[in-house]
């Protein structure tokens, strides 16, 4: 799903930008709190100022408008506007696409539409615009969180729990999502891209999902692909149409085609395919990959090569 034209360039990953609904509202939601919580600032340094500039007698109506009434009307009040932001984050006005979603020591598994088509991909989630999509978040190791700030909130995902969020997204581009919750060594490396494209664009991509990967033209990338089969690299990580069934680690597919490696920390490129596959660990600690350091130099070239015409 490259493209400039398409998609647009990676976003930061921030929440002051809205992307999504949930984000939207959360926004609204957080500078009301804050400007109220400035405003309550502001009136009890004002009575702690007017108190300390008078001598008054005790008067026990401040203690309980101060103290009791003031405090529950404003925690009703926020009571309430989180409720109802919770409420209309959830409201639909169509039937959801499903996708769901992994979590790994370090990475992410996608699939799409995976009550019918099983469609499998790897560290980029792809969302039509303007339609609601329901996120199914499971862990296969530990606790990871899936979040994305400029589309929505955080959930956890648990293992031997599955649980749903919502998302709509508003505008297309690229953004930048995280694991939020500490997961071992490599928490701080494992990150992912949401990329959301037109609704045509999507249903594009699902149909290329489905297709096999493009063929080996040239005797280099011929080359790559029987060394990606003679190193056992088949036994952990599926490509359509030449090794299928792996589910250990990331579908390569079209692993050329995504923006970052390493689960959106570095540019996708031959360069650091080959120095990943020389010495994962050296670029992601603790991940379960073993290190191709044996692997030729022609050979390392031509696996990285082939990988990265994956698209």
């Amino acid at each position: 799903m490259n493209g400039e034209t398409t998609l647009g360039r990676f976003d930061t990953q921030t929440a002051l930008v809205g992307a999504g609904t949930g984000a939207e509202m959360t926004l609204v939601l957080t500078v009301v709190m804050t400007v109220a919580a400035a405003v309550i600032f502001v009136a009890v340094m004002g009575v702690a100022w007017w108190a300390w500039r008078r001598e008054t007698s005790a008067r026990p109506w401040w203690v309980w408008t101060g103290g009791v009434v003031v405090p529950v009307i404003t925690l009703a009040l926020l009571v309430v506007g989180s409720s109802l932001t919770l409420a209309a984050i959830g409201e639909v006005d169509e039937k959801p696409a499903v996708i769901e979603v992994t979590g790994h020591q370090y990475w992410w598994d996608v699939i799409h539409d995976p009550r019918d088509r099983s469609l499998r991909d790897a560290n980029e989630i792809v969302l039509p615009v303007d339609r609601p999509v329901t996120l199914r978040l499971k862990s296969e190791d530990v606790i990871h969180s899936f979040w994305v700030p400029s589309i929505s909130g955080k959930m956890d995902m648990i293992p031997g729990r599955t649980n749903a969020l919502t998302v709509t997204a508003t505008r297309t581009g690229r953004f930048r999502g995280q694991c939020a919750e500490f997961c071992g060594l490599s928490h701080p490396l494992m990150a992912f891209e949401v990329v959301v494209v037109s609704r045509e664009d999507y249903a594009a991509y699902l149909d290329g999902l489905e297709t096999e990967a493009r063929d080996a033209d040239t005797l280099q990338l011929t080359r790559g692909r029987d060394v990606f089969i003679e190193a056992g690299c088949p036994a952990c990580h599926a490509i359509r149409g030449v090794a299928e069934g792996a589910r250990i680690g990331p579908d390569l597919t079209r692993v050329g085609g995504r923006a970052s490696l390493g689960a959106g920390m570095w540019a996708m490129n031959v360069g650091n395919l080959a120095g990943w596959i020389a010495d994962v660990q050296d670029m992601k600690p603790g991940a379960q990959m073993p290190s191709y350091n044996h692997l030729s130099g022609p050979d390392l070239r031509a696996v990285a090569h082939y990988l990265e015409s994956l698209k």
